[in-house]
């Protein structure tokens, strides 16, 4: 297994797929231009997994864009359990997940992540740019039908637009294996909505803690959320506080873009180019290529304020 330079065991890929996503989000996008990549072939994710599996990476994140968009998404999924991935999530925003759901369940991926910023009709589609709470909300219940829990619900913080959907949110955990995470808002280049709606997880906590009684959960190091339980329900709610209380001491992760580029972080701006590895199938090449990326992994992101210049370049890319 790779450590790097502060003993940290690196052992989690996060694997953007494919830029494409069929919202858009009012605080995901750079606004810098439409241009999707050209996506990597399958050839090229199976190598790219096989080489990262032999490098003592026990567990691969899938997302995007939005993975769900690719037509060979099973196959993807397929392949990491072959290569004898421990672990294999995806995250989606669930819109194909109802007609995918169980081929996903039989192809063995592990659990699911999925986005929801709002019950309320209005809001989701102020948020998503698109009217389809409904197939969302389908995708979910077709995963529990067919096992694929327990789900983890991700629901960004945003001050102004979707307080009111905190506690109704939270309550979906209340009959079934579902963990809702809080997560902070983070800033992208060239977008405002930073600036605008930034709301801290202990505002969130706040709302909560008004309905009910939370009580703290404690989880393994690497988690990124800090969990509780609320008093009778099956779930449980976390809070992921990448901003205000960063976990950076814990991270254990490398992300990968559709682009072949590791980034040792997500605001890194520091990234390695594994594209000439993968096209010559060179598995010391990549393995080289990942050792330089663990290696120029920092100990940290530091504090990130409003008016910061540490900005995340392109969330589609990276995959957040």
């Amino acid at each position: 297994m790779l450590k790097d330079r502060f003993g940290r065991e690196i052992s989690y890929l996060r694997f953007s797929v494919t830029e494409r996503c069929n919202f858009r989000c009012a605080y995901c996008s750079s606004y810098k231009d439409d241009a999707i990549a050209k996506e990597p072939p399958l050839e090229d994710i199976e190598f790219i997994l096989k080489g990262v599996r032999t490098l003592g990476f026990k567990k691969v994140r899938i997302t995007g864009g939005e993975p769900l968009l690719r037509s060979d998404i099973v196959e993807i999924v397929r392949i990491a359990s072959n290569v004898g991935f421990e672990e294999i999530v995806l995250t989606t925003n669930a819109y194909r997940l109802k007609d995918l759901a169980k081929d996903l369940k039989e192809a063995k991926l592990t659990r699911l992540n999925i986005s929801l910023d709002s019950l309320r009709r209005d809001v989701f589609s102020q948020i998503t740019t698109i009217d389809k709470l409904d197939d969302v909300i389908s995708g979910i219940e077709e995963s529990i039908k067919v096992g694929l829990i327990p789900i983890k619900i991700n629901t960004v913080l945003l001050k102004g637009i979707n307080e009111e959907d905190i506690v109704p949110i939270a309550n979906l955990t209340k009959n079934e294996n579902i963990i809702v995470r809080f997560i902070e808002l983070m800033p992208v280049k060239g977008n405002p909505f930073f600036e605008r709606h930034f709301m801290a997880f202990k505002k969130a906590i706040e709302i909560l803690e008004k309905e009910y009684t939370l009580k703290k959960i404690e989880d393994s190091n690497h988690e990124v959320a800090n969990y509780y339980q609320i008093e009778g329900f099956k779930g449980k709610v976390g809070f992921i506080a990448s901003i205000s209380q960063h976990f950076c001491s814990s991270c254990n992760r490398l992300r990968l873009t559709s682009t072949y580029k590791i980034y040792p972080c997500l605001f890194s701006t520091i990234n390695i180019d594994i594209k000439d590895a993968v096209k010559n199938r060179d598995f010391e090449l990549l393995r080289s290529k990942f050792e330089s990326a663990v290696f120029v992994k920092p100990a940290g992101h530091g504090e990130i304020k409003i008016g910061s210049k540490e900005f995340i370049e392109n969330m589609r890319e990276l995959g957040g």
